[in-house]
């Protein structure tokens, strides 16, 4: 599995909500807008570690909507981390998207 994988179904997912998505805008790995509202960017890595999240604070630098994209996986190692996960991106004014992926 790469990055890219986790592209389509967040970029379908923002379009729901009615944004206007582009890839790979300058370090963004997701960009996106909807009107008028500030931009939103989204981080896309294929597990969640200290090196997202620098990278998320990082981006609330410049965006003051930033999400981090995961895969769900299947492990069971996720669904005990999974509330840890939440409640540190809470803190720490992140958004979390969990991406299920096939």
């Amino acid at each position: 599995m790469r990055e890219a994988n986790l592209y389509a179904p967040v970029k379908a997912y923002l379009e729901a909500q009615g944004y206007v998505v582009k890839a790979e805008i300058g370090d963004c790995d997701i960009l996106a807008r909807r009107g008028d509202e500030p931009a939103l960017v989204v981080e896309l890595k294929l597990t969640f570690s200290l090196a997202l999240v620098m990278q998320g604070v990082a981006r609330q630098a410049l965006f003051d909507h930033v999400y981090l994209a995961v895969p769900v996986s299947g492990q069971k190692g996720w669904a005990l981390r999974y509330k840890d996960i939440i409640r540190l991106c809470r803190r720490l004014g992140l958004g979390l998207l969990a991406v299920r992926l096939g």
